[in-house]
């Protein structure tokens, strides 16, 4: 396991005498600094002290040494001590960018560390929180606490003050960061892992965030439908235990019901019940592949969404790619096949069907979408093959005829005047 290491601040203050207390309650430090409750609770290998010139030259009133000095007497012994010198006291851009690199130079890959920020001043504990985050990303350092004792919290009768560990609050964000991962992309697996940390209601809501993100990545809609049919359940049944700890997390969780239960069908592959409902929630994952902008599976989607329209028309099961689905393309490109070598050709027995149920202008618009050169199929189809074809079209014509089909498929839906069901 690698050695822990601190990293702290001092400041000019004229620092008072009090009895830190630990988090836990457990063990008590006399001290004017905290840097020595903070490696007597810790017990770090190395604690590094950043300093300003003011902090390791300068003398405070009714002082006689300065406050590194005053420092260095107390720890020197005790544990590896790193001054951090010529922190820089002012806080332009430059000065900023200088201390970030001075914070993350004292780390290196998969360190453990402490984080001090009791003498911080101005913006340094933001600056702090900020290059945690970092840190753990690029160097995958482990955040052991982020501690701050409370000199203004003392107890005037005990001459106490508390050490608060504000590690929850890096939690928050690894909480924020998985749960807008989700939101905007559509990868759970950040925000699956943290929940299945936690109790048995957790972990339920952890295999449903993961099964509809997977799903999504997948193109199975009815499984999204199925699963984020009970997201509402069980962001409830586990939102008690979970805001215990992370008490901001529910404001998150109602960010994923909003974005992800819309979804939500029961039983989606009864499509003797609610078929429009089925279609309306797939024309509704189709844009949002749109706006996660995951073209293939936007294409994907919707050029199955037509033959599973026909379908609807003629109560069929849009399971069965042969005979119903693959008869509902033919109507879909004219009814009848090419004539073969013997001039015969295949005629849809739906045909005659299709043309006295289905005006021709609603014909006519699903045709068009369908077959025209480069509309729907042929499109669909020049994405999945790579482009290892003659005259591939290019990303922006894609992505532009992307956003004309969903526009046309919300025009179809509206001139059969699909509704949801289930309301």
């Amino acid at each position: 396991m690698k050695n822990l290491k601190a990293i702290s601040f001092l400041g000019f203050g004229n620092y008072q005498e009090t009895t830190y207390v630990n988090p836990l309650g457990t063990d008590e430090c006399k001290t004017p600094f905290f840097q020595e409750a903070l490696v007597q609770f810790y017990k770090p290998d190395t604690c590094y002290v950043l300093l300003t010139k003011t902090v390791e030259t300068g003398i405070p009133r009714n002082a006689t040494e300065s406050n590194w000095d005053a420092l260095k007497r107390r720890l020197e012994t005790k544990v590896n001590l790193q001054p951090v010198y010529n922190v820089p006291e002012a806080h332009s851009n430059a000065d900023i960018w200088h201390l970030f690199e001075m914070l993350t130079n004292c780390l290196e890959k998969n360190d453990r560390v402490i984080f001090d920020i009791t003498h911080s001043f101005r913006s340094l504990p933001v600056l702090a929180l900020i290059a945690v985050s970092y840190l753990r990303v690029v160097r995958q350092v482990t955040i052991e606490g982020l501690v701050y004792g409370a000199f203004e919290a003392e107890n005037k009768e005990t001459k106490k003050s508390p050490t608060f560990d504000l590690l929850p609050m890096i939690s928050l964000l690894d909480w924020t960061t998985a749960t807008d991962q989700f939101i905007k992309t559509g990868n759970g697996q950040a925000l699956a892992s943290l929940l299945r940390a936690g109790d048995s209601a957790a972990n339920e809501l952890a295999e449903s965030i993961d099964g509809i993100a997977q799903s999504l990545q997948l193109l199975r809609p009815t499984d999204v439908m199925e699963k984020a049919a009970i997201l509402p359940e069980r962001i409830a049944a586990s939102a008690p235990t979970i805001s215990e700890s992370v008490i901001p997390f529910v404001s998150l969780l109602e960010r994923v019901e909003k974005d992800y239960g819309k979804f939500g069908l029961v039983n989606p592959t009864n499509y003797t019940t609610n078929p429009q409902a089925s279609l309306l929630k797939q024309l509704e994952m189709v844009e949002w592949y749109m706006q996660k902008g995951q073209i293939v599976q936007a294409l994907s989607m919707a050029r199955e969404w037509l033959p599973s329209l026909l379908c609807y028309h003629f109560q069929l099961d849009p399971q069965i790619e042969k005979p119903n689905r693959a008869e509902m393309e033919l109507l879909l490109s004219g009814g009848a096949t090419p004539p073969d070598a013997q001039g015969n050709k295949y005629k849809s027995p739906f045909l005659e069907q299709y043309k006295t149920t289905v005006s021709k202008d609603k014909r006519n618009q699903l045709s068009n979408l369908w077959s025209q050169t480069y509309k729907l199929a042929k499109l669909r189809n020049d994405v999945l093959h790579a482009g290892f074809r003659k005259n591939p079209q290019s990303s922006e014509y894609i992505i532009e005829q992307t956003k004309q089909i969903i526009e046309e498929l919300k025009n179809i839906a509206q001139a059969w005047n699909l509704q949801d069901e289930t309301f």
